[in-house]
């Protein structure tokens, strides 16, 4: 059956959760239960794979190999005086951390990632809300299953 598009979906209404598993060691214990919904204002994941040439003397074409995948996921949240415990940003102090985001555009099925907070942000300026931005390259060693709510 051909693909027919019945209608475009516009960047409203769509869920972004984040929860935080421990520091990245290898063997984190598990995400945990404060989840943090409703905050983004943009979120765009990446995703590539590697490949390799396995083409032989003889082939008149390449021929090409999946290896390894990799991405990673950039969000907006605003920023919320009661994020945390400490009122501080959900990222504030959260570099090497493991993170998975589970992203619900609409009435789309949901997306679970994983993988390790690398880099942060915050930005304030004049008559603008405050936001602060994360960098989540996915992928993560010592993470054997994502977190799910009950």
């Amino acid at each position: 059956m051909p693909f027919t598009k019945s209608f475009g979906l516009v960047g409203e209404n769509c869920v972004v959760t984040i929860a935080f598993g421990g520091f990245q060691d290898g063997a984190p214990t598990a995400f945990t239960a404060n989840t943090y919904t409703c905050l983004a204002r943009s979120v765009r994941t990446s995703t590539t794979v590697d490949t390799a040439d396995v083409s032989a003397l003889c082939d008149t074409t390449k021929k090409m190999q999946v290896t390894k995948a990799s991405g990673s996921i950039e969000i907006e949240l605003l920023v919320d005086g009661t994020q945390q415990a400490d009122g501080s940003p959900v990222f504030f102090n959260k570099e090497g951390y493991y993170c998975q985001v589970v992203i619900t555009p609409g009435a789309l099925n949901a997306k679970t990632f994983v993988g390790i907070v690398t880099a942060t942000g915050i930005s304030i300026s004049n008559g603008e809300a405050v936001t602060e931005t994360a960098t989540i390259t996915l992928g993560a060693n010592g993470v054997a299953t994502a977190w799910t709510s009950a």
